[in-house]
């Protein structure tokens, strides 16, 4: 097909010869000049339309546009300047810069020189070039009409600032931003970019808004308007959505819709969900990935790229981005504060303070750079090596209230919330308008925690705790912490600094605490010198062991300072999981079924991902899954390889590096070695996986579409497996039709396996017809299938029938098939107690319940019960282990302490005992769910007569001699002081 420039220059042809012959051409153009109009008219409209394609993210059919016309006429100055434009947006650099200089030299018109000059000052501003930018593209920005377009001024002046001409900038900004009258979409987008470089975020908002009302009514709307809304509004309001008229997200997926390739809608939407962890329904990941897709040679692409890697501590990663940003734009100042991250990360810190220095040199005023040291220190939690980078970042620019937010973590998390709450208000201050859900929760947090909680010191110790609860928390925390330290700091050959413990009565003050925002599903968080836990009286009292969060955590203030904060975060969780379970086996997470699903789903975690599992919805998988990879290395290494690879990391070694030289492994061999493991852990195990959809699409896919033939079993083995995990994967997303449409597949191979009958028993059960679900569960089991939720769901039925002994079998197989099922709802061994209570076979039931809490550490009722049972059978020994256990859950209820004190005074360990009958005193009635009113007068001369018959046990014969007269003073009598008091005269003669 002919160009739009050929056609019309044939058509100038056939008229001129027309005229010669003076042959009238009805409705033609009078003159070859109006032809010439005509065709630069239709040029000019082809180029409005290649400029809308280039917006949309249309970059073919606009470069094919283009292509046309230069073509046709290689001085076509305009559309080779737009194709600049179109390049440099798809990221293809060199061709844009070619391009915009040969439109920059060939323009002779002002308004065209302006434009190509803008596309270039815009390509070398981006690769960090602002010396060329201004040396070669402002003179025309500033020269005649051009000099009054604001995009042009903010433009010039976002080169010149990076120049460090900070005061020159700030004239053109003000400039931009005073631009006024009834503008175009295009002017009001430039005079924003200008009020909002200079604070004014009200007024940048009002501009950006007539802009996409103006955009709007031009044509439908416009990416780059709606991702200026949404940056606006990112820096405006931060994570908080203001409804929907004030959504970031909204303004950048509205971009997409518009333009799904523009990179400042992706990059925003990356940023907001690394923000806020909260926002889970996509990764921050996904779209750096997207736009890595799109633009594989992007400035921005491989600057997120370097950021993400390095604040997860995958430096290999790190440095391949930077290696790139490095051949693309080297001098940019945000690759070179990169790079200098990278180096203090990497102990290199000469050249960290090299780096730093020239780019202080060009601009003194920029807290940029220390700023971004300073927030890569704190995403790897090296808070104290933050602290000097920020207080230079707010030295350099009193004014960065983003670098102010940054020295409040950076100092509260190393143990000055004093100086950490000055700096948070003082980023308030500086911020004016902008909010920042993280600062407000965090200041009013720490506000909080100096109005109403009271500070213990105890020298290498001290805690922050809840007044009223402060005198029971003394008795137990103080010396359980005192003893992990000690035990701790000599099985790591490292004695930590001193730490602050911060122990909060509401789940959401520790979440905002430790994470900035509510809804943190963990029970602690260590910072290293800061450790922040939740209370035993929290919300979710009575489900926790306070104990097992104590030493999890203190674990970590022994790895974080051992490595200076410098070890990866799967290997600190990793070993503070293994810890737990190495102190208490039933401290062992129970996520085995996970575990089971991950493996069956292919989604165990690689070891080089792993880091990045902290930050998103499989937090607590990570946890476990470090556990597994410490518990493994442990076993085939021995400890101290540990404590050596935590001196590689504190010597700035990567993961591969200090897997290679502790271990001789790479992490894709780790990553093996912790397959077979999980191999080990999940063999004995019998429950029909999760299956995710990604597994179940990949299975459609390589499923055979044909039947194999009779003579080929495994092939019909495998045929038929495949289509019953479609079949279960299609009922545990409640898509009956299809289940059975999958069962039916399964039947045509041959005869059902067990798997297939359990799914079947399934659909029968929820139709009501129990007795076919029943007869199809004997026939798996028969057949030797063997499931968990088969077994459960056959026994409850069984039981309701009234068939004990059968019920009781089922229940015995499901507890064979999966222990300590994690549900307690469904956990086979608190069925059986269950079945046993309602038979009378109380020391059956109790032997069961016995067996549940090994593996549920939060266990606080049942704890309690078969302590009990154990005292009744005189079994002290096994009665204050479990009473002790649940002191480590919740230690706000008298009765406890006088059982537990009990059993003490019985095994004669007196000393403990007298504790438990002094916290029974301390323990205030309001915070005890079981007493409801003060101790009776004779409960009080029974808890009096206790505590003196220990002292004289202890020989504390004048003590015991004080608490009986004090009793008696008081008005109280009972036999259990007339005791005492017989024991204390026998003691004396």
């Amino acid at each position: 097909m002919l160009s739009l420039r050929t056609r019309l220059a044939l058509l100038g042809a056939t008229l001129a010869g027309l005229q010669l012959l003076a042959v009238p051409a009805s409705g033609a153009p009078a003159s070859v000049q109006e032809l010439e109009e005509d065709i630069e008219e239709l040029l000019a409209e082809e180029r409005v339309e290649a400029d809308r394609l280039r917006r949309q993210g249309e970059f073919d059919e606009a470069r094919r546009l283009l292509g046309e016309h230069l073509r046709d006429e290689q001085g076509d100055v305009a559309s080779r300047t737009l194709l600049g434009r179109v390049y440099l947006d798809e990221g293809r650099l060199e061709r844009a810069e070619r391009h915009l200089r040969q439109a920059l030299e060939e323009a002779e018109d002002p308004h065209q020189r302006a434009a190509a000059a803008a596309g270039l000052g815009r390509l070398l501003h981006r690769l960090g070039r602002d010396v060329e930018a201004r040396d070669e593209a402002l003179p025309y920005l500033l020269e005649g009409p051009a000099a009054e377009v604001p995009a042009h001024l903010w433009l010039a002046a976002e080169i010149q600032a990076r120049l460090g001409e900070r005061e020159a900038a700030r004239q053109l900004w003000r400039r931009g931003a005073a631009a006024g009258g009834e503008t175009s979409w295009e002017e009001l987008l430039g005079r924003a970019r200008c009020q909002q470089r200079l604070g004014r975020i009200e007024d940048a908002g009002s501009s950006l808004l007539l802009a996409e009302r103006r955009a709007r009514a031009n044509g439908g709307g416009e990416a780059d308007v709606l991702v200026a809304l949404g940056d606006l509004f990112f820096e405006a309001d931060r994570e908080v959505e203001e409804g929907a008229s004030r959504s970031a997200a909204k303004a950048y997926d509205e971009a997409l819709r518009l333009n799904p390739a523009h990179e400042g809608a992706l990059l925003g939407l990356h940023q907001l969900h690394q923000v806020n962890w909260m926002r889970q329904r996509r990764s921050a990941g996904e779209f750096l990935e997207r736009m890595l897709e799109l633009r594989p040679d992007s400035v921005e692409a491989h600057r997120v790229a370097c950021a993400d890697a390095l604040r997860v501590g995958k430096l290999p990663a790190a440095r391949r981005a930077l290696g790139r940003l490095r051949q693309l734009a080297p001098a940019r100042r945000e690759v070179v504060s990169l790079e200098a991250a990278l180096a203090w990360v990497e102990h290199d810190r000469e050249r960290c303070e090299e780096l730093l220095a020239q780019l202080f040199e060009v601009d003194p005023a920029d807290s940029g750079p220390e700023r971004t040291v300073g927030r890569h220190l704190i995403e790897l939690y090296r808070f104290a090596e933050a602290l000097p980078f920020l207080e230079r970042a707010v030295e350099r620019d009193s004014g960065d209230h983003l670098a102010w937010t940054l020295l409040g973590r950076a100092r509260a998390n190393t143990g000055d919330e004093e100086g950490g709450l000055e700096a948070l208000r003082r980023s308030r201050s500086e911020g004016g308008l902008r909010q920042d859900a993280w600062r407000k929760n965090m200041t009013l947090v720490l506000e909080r925690l100096e109005q109403d909680y009271v500070t213990k010191d105890f020298g290498e110790l001290s805690f922050a705790w809840m007044p009223d609860a402060a005198a029971v928390l003394e008795v137990y925390l103080e010396p359980f912490y005192r003893e992990a330290r000690e035990e701790l700091s000599e099985r790591y050959g490292f004695t930590p600094a001193p730490t602050h413990i911060e122990v909060f009565r509401r789940h959401q003050d520790f979440s905002v605490r430790s994470t900035g925002f509510e809804g943190f599903p963990a029970l602690g968080v260590c910072f290293g010198p800061v450790v922040t836990a939740l209370s035993p009286i929290s919300e979710m009292r009575g489900n926790f062991s306070w104990a097992r969060t104590s030493f999890h955590e203190f674990t970590h203030v022994v790895h974080l300072g051992l490595s200076h904060n410098r070890c990866p975060r799967w290997i600190t969780e990793g070993l503070a999981t293994w810890e737990e379970a190495h102190r208490n086996p039933a401290w062992a997470r129970n996520l085995r079924r996970e575990l089971l699903d991950a493996r069956a789903n292919g989604t165990i975690i690689p070891v080089r991902d792993l880091n990045a599992a902290f930050r998103g919805p499989r937090i607590i998988f990570g946890y476990y899954e470090g556990g597994l990879i410490c518990e493994m290395l442990i076993e085939r290494y021995g400890f101290p390889p540990m404590i050596r690879i935590l001196e590689a990391f504190d010597e700035g070694l990567d993961l591969d590096q200090a897997l290679e030289r502790t271990f001789g492994l790479t992490p894709e061999e780790l990553d093996a070695q912790l397959e077979e493991l999980v191999d080990e852990k999940i063999a004995a195990l019998r429950v029909e996986p999760r299956w995710g959809p990604r597994l179940l699409a990949r299975l459609r896919l390589s499923l055979p579409r044909e039947l194999p033939p009779e003579e080929d079993e495994a092939g019909r083995r495998a045929w038929q497996e495949g289509w019953c995990t479609q079949a279960w994967g299609a009922w545990q997303k409640r898509r009956r039709v299809d289940a059975e449409e999958a069962l039916r597949q399964v039947g045509r191979a041959g005869e059902d396996p067990p798997r297939a009958l359990f799914l079947k028993a399934e659909l029968a059960r929820a139709s009501g017809r129990t007795g076919d679900a029943l007869e199809l569960w004997e026939q798996a089991f028969d057949a030797g299938g063997e499931d968990f939720f088969a077994r459960i769901r056959a026994g409850t039925l069984k039981k309701d029938m009234g068939l004990y002994d059968e019920a009781e079998r089922h229940f015995l197989a499901a507890e064979r098939a999966f222990p300590g099922f994690e549900d307690a709802e469904l956990a086979a061994e608190l069925r059986l107690v269950a079945l046993y209570v309602e038979t009378d076979r109380r020391d059956d039931a109790m032997r069961a319940a016995e067996r549940y809490v090994a593996y549920d550490a939060g266990s606080y009722s049942w704890r309690r019960r078969v302590a009990a049972w154990h005292a009744e059978e005189e079994r002290w020994e096994r009665a204050a282990f479990l009473l002790n256990e649940a002191n480590e859950i919740d230690p706000f209820e008298r009765g406890l302490h006088l059982e537990w004190g009990t059993a003490l005074e019985h095994l004669g360990r007196w000393e403990e005992a007298l504790r438990e009958y002094r916290v029974v005193e301390l323990v205030p009635v309001a915070l005890d769910l079981q007493a409801g009113e003060e101790l009776s007068a004779r409960a009080r001369a029974d808890l009096a007569g206790r505590k003196a018959r220990c002292l004289v046990r202890l020989g504390r014969l004048e003590e015991a001699q004080e608490v009986l007269e004090a009793a008696l003073d008081g008005g109280l009598e009972g036999d259990a002081l007339e005791e005492a008091a017989s024991l204390l005269e026998d003691a004396r003669s």
